[in-house]
């Protein structure tokens, strides 16, 4: 079975939470039981080539991702998590991501005022990717408010790719933390959605929230151990009944080993 992680932090290369120190094992001990796994983050400036013995995948240099109307390209780097096999792909793009920060200025402790253009960029360059590898995944599993878009553009922009036809999204809540809320709506049309998408239906009082998006989106949704009840209030506004996924490391690696078979009906 293919499971695409996608989110933007994984230790030891980045971390904002406690889901990077969660998606340092799970993953590893899922491709252990037989998954085949890919990660896709952004490779932010604070993480070092050298020392993490990351090298380029030549076959996916150039990809190119809209953003707008501009277009970037992107090269795609990889490296193993240490003590693992498992391979973590980073998208590399100077403008966007080399920087001290992730979604902060370490100077100011505001946020980038071009963050709507980076996370438009990051979740959409996701898929770019996995188009671009020829790699069909049976699971797309998003993590928290940054990759909280994938969902809306799979399911609209990227709805007649034949890669995605039997992909199921699946939208993991970590943490309370959610700050992917933007007072207005251009973040929505960096994305060059298709003109049936009815973007004020995407709204949220008016403003854009990428975790609401990704909930609405989303085929299933699961919450983990720093959640209790939260989003409560949202996943009964639309009609949501996440699973419940929680415990030590080793549990939640054997839960969702059986989730993810119950949800494709496959067993491996």
């Amino acid at each position: 079975m293919k499971i695409l992680y996608a989110a933007a932090e994984i230790a030891p290369f980045a971390r904002m939470t406690y889901t990077a120190d969660l998606l340092r094992f799970l993953p590893a001990s899922l491709q252990d039981q037989g998954f085949e796994i890919r990660i896709l983050l952004p490779k932010y400036g604070t993480i070092n080539d050298r020392r993490n013995r990351l090298h380029e995948v030549i076959r996916l240099s150039g990809i190119k991702v809209e953003v707008g109307e501009d277009v970037e390209s992107m090269k795609i780097k990889v490296a193993s998590i240490p003590n693992a096999k498992l391979q973590v792909y980073f998208l590399d793009n100077d403008k966007y991501y080399k920087r001290k920060g992730m979604f902060v200025n370490p100077k100011t402790d505001a946020f980038y005022e071009d963050n709507d253009q980076r996370l438009a960029f990051y979740n959409k360059g996701v898929l770019e990717t996995v188009i671009s590898l020829g790699w069909e995944p049976d699971i797309i599993h998003c993590h928290d408010w940054p990759a909280g878009l994938i969902p809306l553009l799979v399911r609209t922009k990227y709805k007649d790719e034949k890669i995605f036809k039997n992909t199921q999204i699946v939208y993991n809540l970590h943490h309370p933390e959610n700050k992917g809320l933007f007072d207005n709506t251009n973040i929505l049309d960096l994305l060059g959605l298709p003109e049936d998408v009815d973007t004020e239906a995407l709204l949220n009082d008016g403003n854009v929230d990428m975790l609401n998006i990704g909930l609405k989106y989303s085929d299933h949704v699961v919450t983990g151990n720093h959640l209790t009840d939260q989003f409560d209030e949202i996943f009964k506004e639309l009609n949501i009944q996440p699973t419940k996924i929680q415990g030590s490391p080793e549990d939640v690696s054997k839960k969702f080993a059986q989730y993810y078979r119950d949800i494709t009906g496959k067993d491996e």
